[in-house]
């Protein structure tokens, strides 16, 4: 049985022309129009963020990962952030820590860095664990009673964010993705990331990702990836004995054209790639089962180690682009 980590990275970006490098207005008060698009996913058609993707959960009986960026709650408002973990709860489904620290720009805490830089490696481990700290506790104070997961923004992590998270008594991580190591993910290893690894006092469980053209990889991102070249990576996953296959979304990833003023549209590549994805994991429980974090016990994660990578079928990969760019004008 693979176990399958559906995560949602669900985060609020506001719209603010040179953010975060230039801060935002003293002046904005309300983010209204940003958590109308990023978290509730609305449109002129109906919303397709969280409400959507939590009623399509429920649906096909699937359980998911949210993990969600609690620093935009200093200058947005908590109210939001409580908001965000009740909806979540509510619906069965389990809140784990994820940060972007391009929002230490708005934030006036002395418990942690004043400026924000783009990335958790640039900051020391002493400010690492600060961060994670912070995020804990914001997280805590809304009704998330016990954490066991981090990401951090952007896979923008190092191996002191994992010595970070270890001090602060989480389990997991999830932030390597190897399609993003250099500038972003700084997760150093002498080999790529197949399946999780223990590091640092923590498990890594590291991104799923596919060769979709030789010399080229592609993660297991919704949005990333055809629906046909999904289900082809979980097949050659569960049929390889894999423990493991972290797939990501974002809260805002079912629409598109996120912008001040006006509504943003249904992304109707990514609706029906959710809703396909939903229901291959439904038809297929005698191969796969969602999993969470929350339900992991740390003693039964096997020291597997593949050395084949998975590959896509170019028939696959050749629809994706021809999906996208039809995408991309209607």
């Amino acid at each position: 049985m693979l176990n399958v980590y559906l995560t949602v990275d669900t985060e609020l970006w506001p719209y603010s022309e040179g953010w975060p490098v230039r801060a935002l207005s003293l002046d904005k008060i309300t983010f209204n129009e940003e958590i109308a698009a990023c978290f509730y996913g609305k449109t002129s058609e109906g919303e397709f963020g969280l409400p959507y993707q939590l009623e399509q959960l429920d649906r096909y009986g699937l359980k998911a990962t949210y993990f969600l960026e609690p620093l935009f709650a200093d200058r947005a408002g908590s109210n939001h952030l409580a908001d965000m973990v009740d909806l979540i709860q509510r619906n069965n489904q389990e809140v784990q820590l994820h940060l972007h620290t391009e929002w230490l720009s708005e934030i006036h805490d002395p418990t942690i860095p004043s400026h924000f830089r783009q990335y958790m490696h640039q900051f020391t481990l002493d400010e690492q664990r600060a961060l994670i700290a912070k995020g804990i506790r914001s997280l805590q104070a809304v009704g998330v009673k016990k954490l066991h997961a981090f990401r951090a923004g952007s896979y923008g992590a190092n191996r002191d964010t994992l010595r970070a998270v270890a001090q602060n008594e989480l389990l997991f991580d999830s932030s390597y993705n190897p399609c993003y190591l250099g500038e972003d993910c700084k997760i150093d290893l002498d080999e790529q990331l197949l399946q999780p690894l223990r590091l640092e006092g923590i498990w890594e469980l590291p991104i799923a990702f596919f060769q979709d053209y030789p010399g080229h990889q592609r993660h297991a991102q919704l949005a990333a990836c055809s629906a046909e070249e999904m289900k082809t990576a979980l097949l050659d996953a569960w049929q390889q004995g894999w423990f493991s296959f972290v797939v990501v979304l974002h809260s805002f990833e079912l629409i598109k054209g996120r912008s001040a003023g006006r509504l943003s549209s249904p992304d109707r590549l990514n609706i029906n790639r959710f809703n396909r994805l939903c229901e291959f994991l439904s038809d297929h429980t005698d191969k796969f089962r969602t999993a969470l974090f929350s339900e992991l016990d740390p003693a039964t994660i096997p020291e597997i180690k593949p050395t084949k990578i998975l590959c896509s079928r170019p028939h696959h990969t050749i629809r994706r682009y021809a999906e996208q760019a039809y995408s991309r004008f209607f």
